[in-house]
C-alpha cells in the first residue's frame, strides 16, 4: 500500500484525511483527527494573521 507521509508508514485515518484536504486545495486549519476547522480560536488567529 502506498503512503503519503514523508516517515514512509501508513496512512492512519486521520492522515488520509489530512492528506485528501491538502490535495483538494483546502488551506485553512485541520485538527488531530484530520477534520477541517472552520471556527474557533485557531481560524480567528489564521484571519488576524492574514489581515496583516
Amino acid at each position: 500500500m502506498s503512503t503519503r507521509r514523508a516517515d514512509g508508514q501508513p496512512e492512519t485515518e486521520a492522515d488520509t484525511k489530512f492528506f485528501d484536504l491538502r490535495a483538494e486545495g483546502y488551506l485553512g486549519p485541520i485538527d488531530q483527527d484530520g477534520n477541517p476547522v472552520t471556527d474557533g480560536e485557531a481560524v480567528e488567529i489564521l484571519n488576524r494573521l492574514q489581515e496583516g
